[in-house]
């Protein structure tokens, strides 16, 4: 068992409602052995996996999220301090010397637009196709994040390419007044903006710090691997793919291979993941908002539309009886929200297959209160998964509440297991 709190070392990247380590590590020691296999479907930041890797668990996480994915990638393999700081080191030196060149060549000038090149002196600057950029970025803090992308996208190798974009995306997302953009709070999913002023030094000293706390978790994370014994094997212990749509197969897990899934799926209609992250994920990779997971395919978001409300319904009776008639009376959300459900139990369905004779899911979902009405999700997740064949609950880890009108939940599911 690791020494260090795990928690800890998930605080350079504030990532939307995150589930404690505290959960994993009580649920890996009671249903898992070392060597065994877990997966994460909506693995968000890589608590899961994180905790599973420190406890010499194979972990195979999934995100439609590009900014979760690359989270949870990085985490699953550290480097040594000592090569992070060597690396700090020279990208710091590059940093310093283009922001010089951008400070002699910056002279106050018209907005750039959107999906441009912008040459300033020696730099070639390519700006993220973003239609709500210049709304969010004056032109000098655009020149600047771009600056950061461009030399975090000339890093020789993968690994210090994404630390340095992560690290510009906790950098955006920061809580005012710290942040690098006119957002007051994008990680809470709706963002406002205020203006303020930004200088280029201002810009490189936030950054540098935010960048140091992401290689002081990682160097840690590192460590937490090595006293583990799983230092070594990490590229064949941990696999993340992403972006991937949890209501779909993957291909490379085979079936009965995992003895535990411990997942957190999204809320209904609460947390607007696409929302929070367009405004950092598109200086990463080139992705645009269109290019990122569409709000019609998120899980808790999608387009309801087409969805079969009264079929649905007739075919999951018991299911429909848990929901509050108000709601359902009230066309288009009850719609969208039984969709939410059927998302749901399709990725049951995957979970089913992919677990062992034997193995245990394990779901964190908190409870939704909508028009006054909470529904208890973690109570229709449980009647999806017994339809589907899996054993009742008879066991919760310990969990602590959030902060109202939401309760965190647990749902439990075992696959033709007696201990259950």
């Amino acid at each position: 068992m690791p020494q260090i709190s795990l928690e800890s070392l998930h605080r350079f990247h504030a990532y939307c409602a995150r589930f404690p380590s505290e959960i994993v590590e009580a649920v890996l020691e009671k249903y898992t052995k070392p060597g065994e296999s877990v997966l994460d479907l909506f693995c968000g930041s890589g608590t899961t996996l994180v905790a599973s890797l420190a406890h010499q668990r194979k972990v195979v996480g999934a995100d439609i999220d590009t900014l979760a994915g690359m989270l949870s990638e990085v985490k699953c393999t550290p480097h040594a301090p000592e090569q992070y700081a060597k690396w700090r080191q020279e990208f710091t030196a590059k940093l310093t010397k283009d922001f010089t060149e951008l400070a002699r060549a910056w002279q106050p000038s018209a907005p750039p637009r959107p999906g441009t090149v912008w040459a300033l002196g020696p730099l070639a600057l390519r700006i993220p196709s973003f239609p709500e950029l210049n709304y969010w970025f004056p032109p000098q803090l655009t020149a600047a994040l771009a600056a950061i992308a461009e030399a975090a996208h000339q890093c020789p190798e993968p690994h210090y390419e994404r630390v340095a974009l992560i690290s510009l995306s906790a950098a955006i997302i920061a809580k005012w007044p710290n942040t690098l953009s006119y957002a007051m709070d994008i990680d809470h999913t709706r963002p406002h903006r205020r203006v303020q002023r930004f200088t280029l030094d201002q810009v490189l000293k936030t950054y540098l710090s935010r960048l140091d706390r992401s290689l002081a978790c990682l160097g840690a994370l590192y460590e937490v691997y090595r006293d583990a014994g799983v230092l070594d094997s990490l590229t064949e212990f941990s696999q993340v793919i992403y972006p991937h749509d949890a209501r779909e197969p993957l291909p490379t897990v085979q079936d009965e291979s995992q003895a535990l899934v411990i997942t957190s799926p999204p809320y209904f209609n609460a947390v607007d993941y696409p929302r929070a992250h367009r405004m950092s994920v598109c200086w990463m990779n080139g992705h645009t908002p269109t290019d990122l997971a569409s709000r019609r395919n998120y899980i808790g978001l999608r387009h309801a539309a087409e969805f079969a409300l009264e079929s649905w319904l007739l075919a999951h009776a018991q299911v429909g009886r848990l929901l509050p008639t108000t709601i359902l009376n009230h066309r288009s959300l009850g719609k969208k929200l039984c969709a939410f459900f059927a998302d749901l139990e399709t990725v049951l369905s995957h979970i089913w297959r992919v677990l062992r004779p034997g193995g245990h899911a394990v779901f964190v979902i908190a409870n939704n209160v909508i028009k006054g009405v909470r529904i208890k999700s973690h109570t229709v997740l449980t009647a999806l998964a017994k339809d589907l064949g899996f054993i009742a609950p008879r066991w919760q880890p310990d969990i602590r509440p959030c902060s109202p009108p939401c309760t965190l939940s647990s749902c439990l599911f075992g696959l033709g297991s007696a201990s259950v």
